[in-house]
């Protein structure tokens, strides 16, 4: 399985460490959904702007309560 490597100070670890373990998460388990969240977020995002315009055309002739 690929990996990633992240160059981390002593008080960087700690800090990353500390928030992992308050979550009740190993910090890979915690690193692994904070870098895949992240990602699917902006994907989500790009497409919701896509198709943002699209919906606001669909809706431009309906009712103003129902735009």
């Amino acid at each position: 399985m690929p990996k990633i490597s992240v160059d981390l100070s002593e008080e960087e670890l700690s800090g990353v460490n500390e928030h992992a373990q308050r979550l009740g998460m190993s910090t890979r388990s915690w690193a692994k959904r904070t870098l895949v969240d992240s990602a699917n977020k902006e994907r989500f995002l790009t497409a919701a702007r896509t198709a943002v315009p699209t919906a606001l055309e669909a809706v431009k002739d309906a009712p103003e309560g129902m735009r």
